[in-house]
């Protein structure tokens, strides 16, 4: 709370003397981009938000130590800057960070004042490289992850007696805190590894005490042990113990149960310090056979990507802990249970929330999807084991992730050894997206992208990334107004090929088809969860529009209907609402976990709907009649589950909902008020087409921060903002002050509504405070039963697979790896024949004429309603053999960059249907390639023809 900050790179803002007085006030998490963020259209091609404030700034914070920090350590911790920082204690320059993800601290001791004030000053720069993958941090790019800068998660200071537990940042302190592990795991008892480093800071030894307590969520203590030992003078010593832990409650999703490891260090009977680590008992395994295993019972995982940025319209990357936390819970409401952080790693409340809330999570360091050299990879290096020594205790990590894409097989071993140093006991798997069979001995598990082609047939195999597909909530179907409207200047650029209403059918089909139909198939992460401003690829857009929730974490269609596929509850969810014009016919949709499904207008029965992908009914040609629309699921003859939504009348009036955290909203500076504001008819009731302006009116003390309107520039900032599907929210954040602030949302036509919120007062001392984030409460179902031989074949089975030189996916093939990343089917291996048909999805189009010398190659069949994707992992394979390698691209498109490697022929592929240039290239055996997509999305939908490949062994003389 209650730092000093310009937007400025102003000199001398290091010394303690400078003076501040003219700079804002602001609290942390914090960032300066908050004002400038999801104001955009997309730039398209990869290039995130680029039009956000770049360069340094600094920040000043002034303290004095309470009495009873007198001869004890301060350090201090910050779980984030972006993106370089610089931080100084009275003058006095500490150290640098690059990494922009990862927590990291320094001590303070040495150069505090213990009786007078004290200053913290930090420069922070958020520039960009302007080249992507260029720079000492390639991860720091818009396409990744938007350039918020700023100190944008919590700072703490550590307090902390001469004898010690030392904390887990390794960076700068060179300390590694507790470490807990499952040693072996039965029905009837678990037996648990741990180890403390305990830190001695006097210039004298002592003897030393240190217990090792195990606490249930009771607050009994389950198991203990003792270790005494001499800690000799300004030195660190690591004490291990053994604990058994008599029947154990298991950590598993549906049963997130927490255990904490207490760390007491007595010196002459005296209690210097105690330490609480959290903790969860589970073993677990990815089969190749039957997918994912967790204490004894097969369990299929369903979740999603999330950027560790959280980026929220209005505010950007500086939210408190509780909105993370709410982020969270509602995927766990969906009947979400695996989480995978992309491409750098996740925050503390991120991966505290997975432990409590039951996500199996893939953990990775920090990564801008490419290999890199030099500083960057030291500091990349660097940043994974000082993120695995953070982390390593949480059991929601099952995987630690190498990387968003393949790096060299020495780079790839060198991260295996991180692991295996800094987590030699936590059995956690470890592989890379887009792994190449060179790779191969350095990951045990295959993290797959898009559902396609398995490269490791001996791995468990888990999706990464799924359903890239874009669709902004405010777009309900083709029936309902204003459709798409609000797409402005660059309407003919726009690229959507679904609304919400396909949205979220195209959920459930890919769902199904790739993993939930497999089961071999661990299952996948749907790529993305909220919607931002990474890698936009629309340019008639704020936001890149993959979310099943918007930037404000309003859910869309496909959140709803996932819901119904993956929640434990019995529902069923009628996809859409029931307000169209007049004489519409149009067919509808419904989700549910259920074997018959039947549909009701106005009481009368339309019929049973027709099932696809497992959850998904379809009624065809239904005729819109005022009133209500119902729909049944059955179960074995039974109704488990109904929903009715009916034809909301003329707008009347606004409805005002305000959300805050559990301990209500703090005025501590940083804290956020959360209002949804909906246009309803008379019986209250959403209008769900309503899309129009509502103005705001604000007093007391706060600050409001609006929202955003998803296919609008410049909607930020306003005291204004218009409804989408009759719903919107914004947010207000709270100041130093605490009191009522009063907001009033008015339309003409419309009854105006007004609010009162209070945030109450937050205590500090000396310019600090011990009050800490809240979260938000969980509770633990019944306890589930534990099949102890089921639960003893995986502790038998738990080594690690590692596949041999030979095991890959390779067989006749001619690419033993294939990923590729569009909508259709991508990869079939096809001989070639005369008049053939090259594409997977278009029997329309066939090759009309061909060099003879192709006449004996192999087709690499794509997807030809791909041709407008763009995408700059399209296409990424790894040669199963030495083959000469074929590319035909159409004479009517620009050529790529990519395609300047390869040697142009003069020769042609003729289509029936166009003509195609061709290019060739000599790939050894296990060369990767990597082809971005073929369209030029900045030009919008272009009309070439998709890419065809071609390839022929190269026979030895």
């Amino acid at each position: 709370m209650g730092w000093r900050f310009i937007r400025d790179d102003v000199e001398n803002a290091a010394k303690p003397e400078f003076d501040d007085g003219q700079w804002d006030v602001v609290s942390c998490p914090h960032t300066w981009n908050d004002i400038d963020t999801f104001d955009d259209f997309g730039t398209g091609g990869h290039q995130g938000e680029t039009d956000l404030w770049q360069g340094a700034a600094w920040y000043r914070k002034t303290f004095t130590l309470p009495p009873s920090a007198s001869g004890k350590r301060v350090v201090i911790e910050f779980e984030g800057v972006r993106q370089i920082a610089d931080v100084y204690i009275n003058g006095h320059h500490l150290g640098q960070d690059k990494t922009g993800f990862i927590p990291f601290g320094f001590d303070l001791t040495p150069h505090l004042k213990p009786n007078g004030e004290n200053v913290i000053a930090v420069r922070a720069d958020n520039t960009v490289e302007p080249v992507l993958y260029t720079g000492d941090t390639p991860w720091h790019h818009q396409n990744w992850h938007p350039p918020h800068g700023g100190i944008y998660r919590n700072v703490w200071l550590h307090v902390l007696d001469p004898v010690h537990v030392t904390l887990p940042l390794y960076g700068n302190l060179s300390s590694e805190g507790v470490y807990v592990w499952t040693e072996s795991l039965a029905k009837e008892q678990a037996t648990l590894g741990a180890v403390a480093e305990i830190a001695n800071s006097l210039d004298d030894p002592v003897n030393a005490d240190v217990t090792f307590s195990v606490v249930d969520r009771n607050g009994n203590v389950v198991a203990h042990a003792t270790e005494q030992t001499q800690l000799k003078a300004n030195s660190k010593q690591k004490l291990n113990c053994t604990l058994q832990v008599a029947d154990p409650n298991l950590w598993e999703p549906g049963y997130a149960y927490l255990y904490d490891l207490n760390v007491e260090v007595k010196v002459d009977g005296a209690v210097r310090d105690v330490t609480r680590v959290p903790f969860g008992i589970r073993n677990y395994r990815f089969d190749k056979d039957t997918g994912f295993w967790i204490n004894g019972r097969s369990l299929k995982l369903h979740g999603w990507g999330q950027k560790p940025i959280a980026g929220w319209a209005g505010l950007g990357a500086g939210i408190p802990n509780w909105m993370h936390d709410y982020t969270l819970r509602l995927m766990k409401d969906a009947g979400g249970n695996m989480i995978r952080w992309g491409h750098c790693a996740g925050p503390p409340v991120g991966v505290e929330c997975s432990d409590k809330y039951g996500f199996v999570t893939i953990m990775p360091g920090v990564d801008g999807e490419k290999d890199c050299y030099g500083e960057a990879w030291k500091t990349r290096t660097n940043a994974f084991r000082d993120m695995i020594v953070y982390y390593r205790n949480h059991p929601a990590i099952c995987i630690w992730e190498g990387g968003n894409y393949s790096v060299s097989p020495e780079h790839a071993a060198e991260l295996r050894a991180i692991t295996k140093k800094w987590d030699p006991n936590g059995k956690r798997y470890f592989g890379f997206r887009m792994s190449t069979p060179a790779m191969r001995e350095s990951i045990d598990v295959e993290l797959g992208t898009v559902g396609r082609t398995r490269t490791f047939p001996s791995l468990g195999v888990i999706e990464t990334e799924y359903d890239r597909t874009e669709t902004p909530r405010r777009v309900w179907d083709k029936y309902s107004p204003p459709d798409f409207g609000r797409l402005g200047k660059l309407a003919e650029l726009n690229t959507y090929s679904l609304t919400s209403e396909g949205f979220a059918t195209n959920a459930i089909e890919q769902w199904w088809t790739l993993f939930g139909s497999k089961p071999g198939h661990s299952g996948g992460a749907n790529w993305i969860f909220s919607d931002g401003t990474h890698g936009t690829r629309q340019r008639t857009d704020c936001a890149r529009a993959t979310g099943e929730v918007d930037a404000v974490r309003l859910p869309k269609e496909a959140y709803w209907a996932l819901q119904a596929t993956w929640d434990d509850e019995d529902r069923v969810h009628l996809i859409g609402h029931w307000n169209y014009p007049e004489s519409t016919v149009k067919d509808m949709h419904a989700v549910a976990r259920a074997d018959r499904a039947e549909l009701f207008v106005n009481g009368k029965s339309l019929g049973i709907g027709t099932r696809q992908f497992d959850t998904l009914f379809t009624w065809s040609d239904v005729a819109f009649e005022s009133g209500e629309v119902t729909v049944v699921a059955y179960r074995d003859g039974q109704e488990v589950a109904s929903q009715t939504k009916q034809t909301a009348g003329q707008p009347f009036a606004i409805r005002l909902t305000p959300m805050t955290s559990p301990d209500g909203w703090r005025a501590d500076g940083s804290d956020i008020a959360l209002v949804d504001f909906e246009v309803v008819d008379r019986s209250g009731r959403r209008c769900p087409v309503d899309q129009d302006r509502v103005d705001f009116e604000i007093s007391g003390p706060g600050v409001w921060r609006g929202g955003y309107n998803s296919g609008t520039e410049d909607s930020i900032n306003h005291m204004y903002l218009d409804t989408e599907c009759g719903i919107n929210r914004v947010s207000i954040r709270s100041t130093l002050q605490p009191g009522e602030v009063t907001l009033t949302a008015r339309r003409d036509g419309l009854r105006p509504a007004s609010i009162r919120i209070r945030s109450r007062p937050v205590v500090t001392s000396g310019g600090l405070t011990t009050s800490f984030p809240p979260a938000l409460d969980v509770e633990l179902p019944a306890r589930p039963a534990v099949d102890a031989e089921k639960l003893a074949d995986l502790n038998e089975q738990r080594s690690l697979p590692v596949p041999t030189r030979d095991d890959t996916n390779s067989g006749d093939r001619m690419f033993s790896m294939f990923a590729y990343t569009g909508d259709g089917v991508g990869g079939m291996e096809t001989a070639f024949r005369e008049e053939m048909i090259p594409y997977s999805d278009e029997a329309r189009i066939y090759i009309k004429e061909a060099p003879k010398y192709l006449h004996d190659s192999t087709v690499i069949r794509t997807a030809k309603n791909d041709s407008d994707y763009w995408a700059n992992d399209y296409i990424v394979a790894t040669a199963g053999r030495e083959l000469d390698f074929y590319v035909a691209h159409d004479v009517k498109a620009p050529v790529p960059s990519w395609l300047s490697s390869y040697e142009k022929l003069g020769d042609r592929v003729k289509l029936n249907r166009g003509t195609l240039d061709l290019y060739v290239k000599r790939l050894v055996k296990d060369e990767a390639i990597k082809i971005s997509g073929n369209a030029d999305q900045s030009l919008g939908k272009s009309s070439h023809l998709n890419l065809i490949l071609f390839c022929k062994p190269v026979v030895s003389q």
